[in-house]
């Protein structure tokens, strides 16, 4: 089986998924999909492709057979530009180390532990009840808001239960199991929503109806003092809006994984964003690593392997996207 891992990452990635694959096949590493000249005769012969990249100008895939991405995110995925009878498979292994991500921000956020830390090391005692301190938060009894209820959001809403949250859900489509949730509302009716939660999670794919989707508006639908947290993608929020809404004290905090911004090979300090957030001491700030654990890349390049095994042997593939 002639096998194409195309990209950076499928590059980079490509010996720990090889390392777990038990068939024979013929590999070949593209770290530039730009590469025409060499991208050609490549896919000219690939039958699987490993990448989370397709795009409407690669060239001719005659013998392809299966797209597998190494993410779950689709959206740097031209569907339309698949070619026909081609399968495309994602992969996902990453929920259980994201929502333990959620569920610690949300911890480390409510009850101030930073700011705690920070205080006693610097030598003030003004956290202890004795002394006058202010009571820290705590999430029992709290109202946590999911936007999208996929797998990401059904594993933090099991784990919030456990903490006795409160959970409400915005999808945008109809929810047939609700789960753990106490209230489930449809995209359109989010506005109805934000102004109960304490905690916001973001868990939703980016596509047309959530582009843009929290901005200022919606950010003053919050509660003075809520939190967010984005683990999706950085344009479903308004960066400078939740900047601001940050800076001015409106919202609590924020815990951010996703950013407008990446690093490049110039700039490989490059902040993430236009805005200082930085600065900002009631912000957490992490690279787009939420779901990157050793339990995680274990699940995920063991299923990508799975599926390179199961095309050779003519089984089931898993995590069908599409099949043109």
């Amino acid at each position: 089986m002639k096998t194409l891992f195309l990209g950076g990452f499928a590059a980079a990635v490509a010996p720990r998924i090889l390392a777990r694959v038990t068939t024979k096949h013929d590999t070949e590493i593209l770290s530039d999909e730009r590469d025409h000249q060499r991208l050609i005769p490549l896919l000219a012969e690939a039958e699987i492709v490993v990448g989370h990249i397709w795009r409407i100008d690669y060239p001719s895939a005659p013998r392809l057979r299966v797209l597998q991405s190494v993410t779950a995110g689709l959206d740097q995925v031209d569907l339309a530009a698949i070619p026909k009878r081609v399968t495309f498979c994602n992969v996902y292994g990453h929920e259980p180390a994201i929502a333990e991500y959620v569920i610690t921000t949300m911890l480390v956020l409510t009850l101030r532990l930073f700011e705690l830390v920070s205080e006693f090391r610097g030598g003030s005692w003004a956290a202890r009840q004795t002394y006058g301190g202010k009571p820290r938060g705590e999430v029992m009894g709290r109202t946590l808001g999911i936007i999208g209820y996929g797998r990401i959001g059904r594993e933090v809403a099991s784990r919030a239960a456990g903490l006795k949250c409160r959970i409400l859900v915005a999808n945008r489509s109809p929810v047939a199991d609700a789960g753990p949730a106490d209230g489930i509302y449809p995209l359109a009716e989010l506005d109805r929503m934000l102004p109960g939660c304490d905690v916001l999670l973001i868990a939703c794919a980016l596509g047309p109806e959530t582009l843009g989707l929290i901005d200022a508006r919606r950010l003053a639908l919050m509660k003075p003092g809520a939190v967010l947290i984005n683990v999706a993608r950085a344009p479903i929020v308004d960066e400078a809006a939740l900047y601001l809404a940050l800076k001015q004290g409106h919202l609590g905090g924020a815990a951010i994984d996703v950013w407008s911004r990446d690093r490049t090979a110039e700039e490989p300090q490059r902040r993430p964003s236009e805005h200082p957030f930085h600065k900002l001491p009631n912000v957490l700030m992490t690279p787009h690593c939420s779901g990157f654990t050793d339990g995680a890349v274990e699940r995920r390049w063991s299923s990508v392997a799975g599926n390179l095994d199961r095309l050779v042997r003519g089984e089931v593939l898993e995590n069908v996207v599409v099949q043109t």
